[in-house]
């Protein structure tokens, strides 16, 4: 686990984020070794809050994502459709909730999602199947559980509290059918989460250090690197995979 230094960071609780949704939103991702996170880090402290439960900043995330069985969701990305779509359920660990989403990316680059209280990680059932029927075109009764990503995440929340940054570390994926793991620890992804544009301190960081905004799919990337080739392609992604390899050594399972 990378140490961090959260000692200079004014705290803000679960409770006072609580008002700070951003579900409909535009969102800036960025990826890069974790060496450079130390860089930028202590600087960030004067325009941003941390988020912190139980005397804790870094949080487990487990994500599992759903999808059609012939990856309807997927190829939608992979052949560059605008308007996407994806259904996970994501569940806190060290706050022990779980929800059940659906995340809308239009042609417009606006991010709107959308759940709902769940209790069940890897199935979709009852308590689901009327939320996706409104929700998404396709028949939830088909969706299968095709991966899970499981990272550590640090949030950092403006000043003004009209932006939201989420820090993940530690990135694992594991492909739901032949259990194949891959461990990216020396990757860190950089969201940045905003209702509207607006200045933002921790992208004039990013800027110094040259880190340009790559975007970046748990979900597809996952799904091309633990997938079998023969059922999917990756032709979209694999820039992406590339830059992932020339920054980390792959850890596989």
């Amino acid at each position: 686990m990378i140490k961090i230094d959260f000692s200079a960071f004014e705290r803000i609780s679960l409770k006072d984020m609580s008002n700070i949704r951003l579900m409909r939103r535009t969102d800036k991702k960025f990826i890069f070794p974790r060496d450079y996170l130390l860089q930028m880090f202590s600087s960030l402290s004067q325009d941003y809050f941390i988020q912190e439960i139980k005397n804790k900043n870094i949080f487990e995330y487990n994500t599992i994502y759903f999808d059609t069985p012939d990856y309807k969701m997927y190829r939608a990305h992979q052949n560059g459709k605008l308007n996407r779509i994806k259904v996970r359920t994501r569940e806190y660990v060290d706050s022990k909730l779980c929800f059940l989403e659906v995340k809308k990316k239009s042609n417009k680059g606006v991010t709107q999602k959308t759940r709902i209280n769940y209790h069940q990680t890897d199935l979709i059932n009852e308590d689901g199947l009327p939320f996706l029927y409104s929700l998404i075109p396709y028949d939830p009764m088909l969706l299968e559980a095709k991966l899970c990503s499981k990272y550590n995440r640090i949030t950092l929340i403006n000043k003004e509290k009209t932006e939201r940054v989420t820090i993940d570390l530690n990135l694992c994926f594991i492909n739901n059918k032949t259990q194949r793991k891959i461990f990216l620890p020396e990757v860190v992804i950089i969201e940045i989460k905003k209702e509207h544009s607006s200045f933002s301190p921790i992208m004039n960081n990013l800027n110094s250090l040259r880190i340009k905004p790559k975007g970046f799919s748990k979900y597809c990337i996952g799904v091309s690197l633990t997938e079998n080739s023969a059922l999917i392609k990756t032709n979209n992604f694999k820039y992406k995979l590339k830059y992932l390899h020339k920054i980390t050594s792959f850890d596989y399972e």
